[in-house]
């Protein structure tokens, strides 16, 4: 007997029919699954938006809910060709006048002249900082001395070599690192008095500060100094910067101008010098590296005032008629002179260029003098004016950001719950989130939250400068109303700004900051999606991605059970089909052996 190969062969029914409609009445749930996994795609997908613009919007609340956000300062000068000004954010407003009396020189001197290419021999040239003051006819240097006075030496908290520091040019002992103030400066006092041709100097210090002191008993200047080495532990020694021991360079035989202007550049003397020919002869020019008067500078030397070396001696006080000679006839020289200006009237002195700590945060740098003939009877002052005024931009473009992205979040908010006319379908069509009580309260709570107060400055709501709620629940910008808040002091700031501890009367840029990260925080545990502590924000766009894994999950059932429905109807169908061939085999031979006995008993 023939295999039936397809189901209905055998029993002449449509089995294949009847079982893809049975399989579909299985699917049939499906097709709501599949509009319901559209819709939940859609709602994601949309919802992202949302995620994004409350980022958003909490970004900018917490960049302007600090202080510093809305400060800045606009600082302008009637004469900038004579002087700048410069603030910090914080400066308070102020105008001042300002005479530019004298800038601040470096001291400059040139060399006698020497025959191209000579070298002025052997010797030793020293170098020290200080200040030079002349009176009359007579001009004076000063290196003021280092004192140890009331200075703790905590500071050298690193041992000292031998040599590191010295007093009156003869270097002290080393001196090894201590935890202790006192221990510390009574190493200092006893390696001072041991140093050999300081006779009178005497070296004390506090048992419970170990501040140190000098004095002298026989009046002899006392000069305490610190070698490049040790320049990193000089702070426990004082203003080390602004005087200075001698400084002494080698010269040999066989040294040119150029190579002796090499060596003090290198010698750390606080002095640049350049070698320069005039066409015909050589010369050494001088300047010290800054400005001020401390910043002068003398030269001695050990040769004898006949030498060609002696022509780099500058020491006017002592060595007049020799070197650089004193009346400057053949080296002119500037003498190094601190800035001098008036604020108000009221005089000034800078070692630089530069003002500062004059005004608290206000630094000014002078270019040129605004006063001629400074200091005698034809003095005449030409004030220029400094300002320093608040700038409101930034006030400004804090407020225009803010409502800028509250008036995006609330647009897409307010058109995911709206219903909105569809041209196509010519009706009006419910939005992904139209009724979406968690949405909707959103929206609620940021309107709430603009509709609110905020305590601790003249303003109290955000219409008192300018931003009006409409009825669409979106901010407008009244820029008249705004302008006039934002120039009235730091009132707008304080609305927006004030730290109350209390989320209902705080800033609204506080507000809008913690509600922001209230509804995008990331919770701590949980399971199904929607973790414990989780914010209304996060936690939505996480039961939408569950619902829409659920939904998969259950398309994946239906499809499955409608699978083995269709297997077992198969197997039911094809057993069917071979019982009815077996008997439709059986009907046909009963019908042969019929209709032959009615032939044979014809």
């Amino acid at each position: 007997m023939a295999t039936i190969s397809s189901v209905g062969v055998g029993s002449g029914l449509d089995s294949a029919g009847i079982i893809s409609k049975l399989v579909a009445l299985e699917k049939a749930p499906l097709t709501a699954l599949a509009s319901k996994a559209t819709k939940l795609q859609t709602q994601i997908s949309v919802f992202g938006a949302v995620q994004s613009q409350v980022a958003a919007l909490t970004d900018v609340a917490a960049r302007i809910a600090l202080p510093s956000a809305w400060t800045a300062r606009t600082a302008s000068s009637s004469a900038a060709t004579s002087a700048t000004i410069t603030t910090t954010s914080t400066t308070d407003a102020t105008s001042f006048t300002l005479d530019v009396d004298q800038l601040a020189k470096q001291q400059s001197v040139s060399s006698a002249t020497l025959t191209a290419g000579a070298m002025p021999g052997a010797g030793t040239l020293k170098f020290r900082l200080g200040a030079w003051t002349t009176t009359g006819t007579t001009t004076t240097f000063s290196n003021a001395a280092t004192t140890l006075a009331g200075t703790t030496v905590t500071g050298y908290a690193t041992a000292l070599a031998a040599g590191d520091i010295t007093i009156n040019g003869t270097p002290i002992g080393a001196i090894t690192a201590d935890t202790t103030a006192a221990a510390r400066g009574q190493k200092v006092s006893v390696a001072i008095n041991a140093v050999t041709g300081t006779t009178g100097v005497t070296a004390t210090y506090d048992t419970i500060t170990g501040a140190v002191a000098l004095s002298s008993a026989n009046g002899n200047d006392i000069v305490l100094a610190t070698t490049a080495s040790a320049a990193k532990t000089a702070t426990g020694l004082g203003a080390s910067g602004t005087v200075s021991g001698d400084v002494s360079i080698a010269i040999t035989a066989t040294d040119t101008v150029a190579t002796i202007a090499a060596k003090i550049n290198t010698a750390g003397a606080g002095v640049l010098a350049t070698a320069f020919n005039d066409g015909t002869n050589d010369r050494l020019l001088l300047r010290s590296k800054s400005t001020g008067t401390t910043a002068g500078f003398r030269i001695q030397s050990d040769v004898a005032n006949t030498s060609e070396l002696a022509k780099f001696v500058f020491d006017p006080q002592n060595k007049a008629g020799i070197g650089m000679d004193a009346d400057h006839t053949d080296s002119p020289v500037t003498f190094a002179v601190d800035a001098r200006a008036r604020i108000n009237g009221l005089a000034v002195t800078s070692g630089t260029n530069t003002l500062t700590g004059n005004i608290p945060g206000v630094t000014i740098k002078l270019v040129a003098t605004t006063t001629t003939n400074y200091g005698s009877g034809a003095e005449v002052k030409n004030p220029i004016t400094m300002t320093v005024s608040e700038d409101v931009t930034p006030a400004v473009r804090n407020v225009s950001d803010l409502v800028t992205a509250y008036n995006r979040l609330n647009a897409t908010l307010s058109d995911l719950t709206a219903f909105k006319w569809d041209e196509t379908l010519q009706k009006r069509v419910a939005q992904p989130f139209q009724g979406d009580t968690s949405v909707v309260s959103l929206l609620n709570v940021m309107r709430g939250v603009v509709g609110s107060a905020s305590l601790g400055a003249t303003s109290q709501y955000l219409s008192d400068v300018g931003l009006q709620l409409g009825k669409d629940g979106s901010l407008t910008i009244n820029n008249a109303k705004l302008t006039v808040a934002a120039n009235n002091g730091t009132s707008m700031q304080k609305l927006f700004t004030n730290d109350n501890s209390d989320a209902l009367t705080n800033g609204f840029a506080l507000k809008f900051k913690a509600l922001g990260k209230g509804l995008l925080a990331a919770g701590s545990s949980g399971t199904k999606g929607v973790q414990s502590g989780q914010g209304v924000v996060t936690a939505k766009a996480a039961k939408l991605q569950s619902d829409l894994d659920l939904n998969a999950a259950a398309q994946k059932k239906v499809n499955d059970r409608a699978s083995d429905v269709e297997s077992q109807l198969s197997k039911r169908y094809s057993a069917l089909d071979g019982q009815m061939g077996k008997l439709t085999a059986l009907g046909n031979y009963v019908s042969q052996q019929v209709t032959l006995w009615n032939k044979n008993t014809a």
